[in-house]
């Protein structure tokens, strides 16, 4: 009889096993998005990323990557030494699904460039789409961080970096607070200036670090607006006139190379009070045109500002 329970007791638990599907012996873990919400299991050992913010984020917390950009920006000088076999799979904006599918991934994150091509990502695997929140970049930046700490547990690591930014932020804010000049940051494009409000994709001074903005563009225009209506232009620098001028050059983020800063000074430039006092500064693309969204990028957006407005050591 005793024997008789024992193999009972062993078919019992050998048919439980069987019961179990796959998807339910792997821990999983639902992930909200910009695309909506994509279950993924934890701890993915096969990890793709099309994203510069998140692929900064990996590296940060020390998560192997088997592909990414085909150019790595340079300020992660060490990341393919620390990633062996990494393998590009094309750009931020343009993702070789071909290469990515030979890879097998178990999750791909891209980021909003991508987004044409989500669908046929997540025929290869599970594909997380991280956007910045431009109503409330610092929640959307701690949540993209704290998503990916959890996915890997890692969020001791990704909390004490993320505590020392908010210190970072704050010795900035304890600045702007008390600085009634107003900034304009502006992104420049063959020679052309285009000005950036508050919640907007360009607005980490206004928005996180409290600088007090020279131009709040007009409301979007409603979809109901006759077709003959023009939109709002944005008014030339010299009306703006900003005490603090910052400039986002794009190029910086496309080939890499810093221009020459007086290249830059146009006519409209050398007519704000900012030149005037000296206070135009340039700013490199790769780290707020490109990036912007990671552990890496995030700290020198503030410190760029910091230190060169301030004069703070960040």
């Amino acid at each position: 009889m005793k024997i008789y329970k024992s193999v009972l007791k062993a078919a019992v638990i050998i048919t439980a096993v069987f019961l179990v599907s796959p998807e339910d012996a792997v821990a999983q873990q639902n992930i909200v998005h910009s695309k909506g919400e994509t279950r993924v299991m934890k701890n993915p050992q096969r990890v793709i990323i099309l994203d510069l913010g998140s692929l900064e984020t990996y590296s940060e917390l020390g998560i192997p990557v088997i592909g990414g950009p085909d150019k790595l920006p340079d300020y992660l000088p060490q990341f393919t030494a620390n990633n062996p076999g990494y393998t590009g799979v094309g750009s931020v904006a343009r993702a070789n699904i071909a290469k990515i599918a030979e890879l097998k991934p178990d999750l791909i994150i891209i980021g909003g460039r991508l987004g044409g091509v989500y669908d046929s990502l997540s025929a290869i695997a599970p594909t997380i789409l991280f956007g910045a929140d431009n109503n409330d970049f610092w929640s959307g930046f701690e949540k993209n961080v704290n998503t990916i700490a959890s996915l890997h547990g890692k969020e001791k690591a990704a909390e004490k970096k993320l505590a020392a930014l908010r210190q970072k932020v704050e010795k900035v804010r304890e600045k702007s607070k008390a600085d009634q000049g107003k900034a304009l940051f502006v992104l420049h494009v063959n020679n052309r200036f285009a000005p950036s409000g508050p919640k907007s994709r360009f607005s980490f001074g206004y928005d996180v670090l409290g600088l007090q903005p020279a131009y709040t563009p007009e409301p979007a225009p409603e979809r109901g607006r006759s077709e003959g209506q023009a939109r709002p232009q944005s008014p030339p620098l010299t009306q703006i006139n900003p005490d603090y001028l910052f400039i986002i050059d794009r190029e910086t983020g496309i080939k890499g190379t810093m221009p020459d800063k007086e290249a830059l000074m146009t006519d409209d430039v050398k007519a704000t009070n900012a030149f005037k006092n000296g206070r135009v500064f340039l700013l490199p693309g790769n780290i707020w045109y490109l990036s912007g969204g990671g552990l890496i990028s995030v700290e020198k957006q503030i410190t760029d500002v910091g230190r060169q407005l301030y004069g703070l050591s960040l």
